[in-house]
């Protein structure tokens, strides 16, 4: 089951360009969700660097999760996960007592069960992949490498959201597809206003509307990645000093804008190698490196593997 949603909310005013106007314009594709199932004490559900971001909502149990270098959390029924792309994870079970997922009646058997291990401790969650776009842009979510990682109460909005998609989900009948829409634009609306007011460095993206030329200057390296940019040209872009330029968008996208620029244009590097047969040559070109040695070099220092590596490691 795959949506395709445009994000519409009422404006408001908010600094150069109002939040509201951002949300609106984001585009927002899921991916065919499972109900997984970890079994067992020691038991991990061990996902690799996905190349779209995704959403894990924990439906029964208790455990843990564990995303790169980050420490671990708790996880428990009503814990909402959404990561970025490329961030390797994994979900642990840690508990014998366990609501029971649905049994499942996919629709256009797009939703399945995903079991790992054997054993009474169960961890169940269900499971989706998660791509945000702005402008046709995608991506978006990945521009600050940081997991979003929520414990909803009971009551809160968001759960009761997510509860009753988990229901739609389980149970499809006449109306699903645009119930489970609806849904799914209340979630990641609310996710993304609460962090956002939260200071969460996970939407710091959102923060440069309230820049002007920040914000110019973020969809300026979005729309040109393979552009020679440097700090000079890019502060000169926006009429500012290199000094000021520097630290002002340090401050607000929480990295450097070469740091940035590099890293948007190696993720789309890895995107190309999962769904294309491209030569890598031809990729470096592509993303703005017209070395493949130094583009080899930088990839793996990103990823961790070469990008022959990296393609055979796709599935």
């Amino acid at each position: 089951m795959s949506f395709r949603l445009v994000i519409r909310v009422n404006e408001a005013k908010f600094g150069y360009m109002t939040i509201d106007r951002i949300l609106e314009a984001l585009e927002v594709d899921l991916k065919p969700f499972a109900f997984c199932e970890i079994r067992g004490a020691s038991t991990t559900l061990a996902l690799p660097g996905q190349t779209q971001a995704i959403l894990h909502y924990v439906t029964g149990g208790t455990g843990k999760i564990v995303v790169g270098k980050h420490s671990e959390q708790k996880v428990c029924r009503g814990t909402i996960i959404l990561l970025p792309a490329f961030q390797h994870h994994s979900l642990i079970s840690a508990t014998e007592t366990f609501d029971p997922l649905p049994q499942c009646r996919p629709i256009d058997a797009a939703l399945k069960h995903i079991q790992a291990g054997d054993g009474p401790q169960t961890l169940g969650a269900v499971c989706g992949l998660v791509d945000i776009s702005y402008r046709g842009i995608s991506g978006i979510l990945n521009l600050i490498q940081e997991p979003l990682i929520e414990q909803l109460e009971p009551g809160d909005r968001i759960r009761n959201a997510m509860d009753e998609l988990v229901l739609e989900l389980a149970n499809p009948t006449l109306g699903t597809r645009a119930l489970a829409r609806s849904l799914l634009e209340q979630c990641i609306i609310m996710l993304l206003r609460r962090h956002h007011s939260k200071g969460h460095k996970s939407v710091n993206w959102l923060r440069g509307a309230e820049d002007q030329q920040m914000w110019e200057i973020l969809q300026h390296i979005l729309d040109t990645p393979r552009a020679s940019h440097t700090v000079e040209s890019l502060s000169e872009k926006v009429g500012m000093s290199r000094a000021n330029f520097a630290k002002r968008f340090k401050e607000i996208y929480g990295t450097g804008p070469i740091e940035l620029l590099r890293s948007i244009r190696l993720q789309r590097a890895a995107e190309l190698l999962s769904v294309s047969d491209l030569p890598i040559k031809t990729i470096a070109s592509k993303v703005g490196y017209q070395s493949r040695s130094y583009f080899t070099r930088a990839f793996e220092s990103e990823f961790g593997k070469t990008p022959d590596k990296y393609r055979k490691s796709t599935p």
